[in-house]
């Protein structure tokens, strides 16, 4: 009971959240390249050697941005924990702490004006960077990231809209360096980028269709003590009674026309979906829960148009770092 207690405990509290239909999404970028130059000689940035593999990633969330006043851009916030700017003998964080004052932004411009792109800067404005880890001789060494395609490669300035790869493919423009002051000491080529919903869950499918297609059941977050968590379920019918249920391992049952994954359950909450049949919430991932453990989660939804009156989501699966 000491496992089942505290979980079972967070789900609760999260399933009995207020709906929270706009609840942000945790997205990962991961830009990858290649050392061209480097003329730094003070470690650890003077360790790294031409032919090099660079890789810089972070994280941030969906509904954090701030939109430019003077041109088609927006600036979605860097979690300045999460960002690294790493090489094959090691990694740099930005600057600790942040300059006062100042955010970091990864920046997508949609028609601004015919290109589309995306830059990394203090600035949702202009591609001017953002301060890393180390001294160099005129202050802060500054990493300094953009990429231009052309102007229909993005439909708008939600980074939802934005997920997927991108490469050398309608690319016009590039940058990527190492700043000491007006000088660029490190050069870097670029070579790919990632823009991908960071989830720590797994769709387990099983659902089964009702009179608005199959209840889809979506799970986000880390999973990191105090990290944005939303669970969200779509395609219910319009103020349907639901059921979630909550298993801490998964004997899939065959029911329903589909397969119940969250079985046997450990908890179960009732709940009803909304006007457009969904619901979701959104919460802060609780400290102390025990790592290691399995969650699965799925929802049984009434729905009169079938034969059973049920219809099944798919299951979800998680598990906790």
């Amino acid at each position: 009971m000491r496992l089942v207690t505290p979980l079972a405990t967070a789900a609760f509290a999260a399933l009995c959240w207020a709906p929270d239909a706009d609840a942000g999404v945790p997205v990962r970028v991961t830009v990858t390249g290649e050392v061209e130059f480097n003329q730094i000689s003070a470690p650890p940035l003077g360790f790294v050697g031409v032919g090099e593999t660079a890789t810089m990633t972070f994280l941030l969330d969906s509904d954090s941005f701030v939109n430019s006043a003077s041109f088609p851009t927006r600036g979605y916030v860097i979690d300045p924990s999460s960002f690294q700017l790493s090489f094959d003998g090691g990694s740099m964080p930005l600057q600790s702490p942040f300059p006062a004052g100042q955010t970091p932004y990864f920046s997508i411009r949609d028609n601004d004006p015919a290109v589309d792109g995306f830059f990394v800067a203090t600035s949702t404005d202009f591609p001017v960077g953002v301060p890393i880890n180390q001294t160099g001789g005129f202050g802060q060494f500054i990493n300094n990231f953009s990429v231009t395609y052309g102007g229909d490669t993005l439909p708008s300035l939600d980074i939802l809209d934005a997920l997927g790869s991108y490469d050398f493919t309608g690319l016009s423009v590039f940058n990527w360096t190492v700043d000491d002051g007006p000088f660029n000491p490190l050069g870097i080529v670029f070579s790919s980028m990632t823009i991908e919903r960071e989830d720590a869950w797994t769709d387990l499918g099983g659902g089964t269709v009702g009179v608005n297609g199959q209840p889809t059941l979506e799970g986000f977050g880390t999973l990191e003590s105090g990290a944005d968590t939303t669970i969200q379920l779509t395609n219910a019918p319009a103020g349907a009674l639901m059921v979630a249920w909550l298993s801490f391992t998964s004997v899939p049952l065959a029911a329903l026309g589909g397969t119940v994954h969250a079985n046997p359950f450990n908890a179960q909450f009732f709940r009803v979906a909304d006007g457009s049949g969904s619901y979701g919430v959104s919460f802060p991932w609780p400290a102390g829960i025990t790592p290691g453990v399995d969650l699965y989660l799925q929802f049984l939804v009434q729905d009169a148009s079938v034969i059973h009156g049920i219809t099944l989501s798919n299951g979800v699966m998680t598990t906790t770092p």
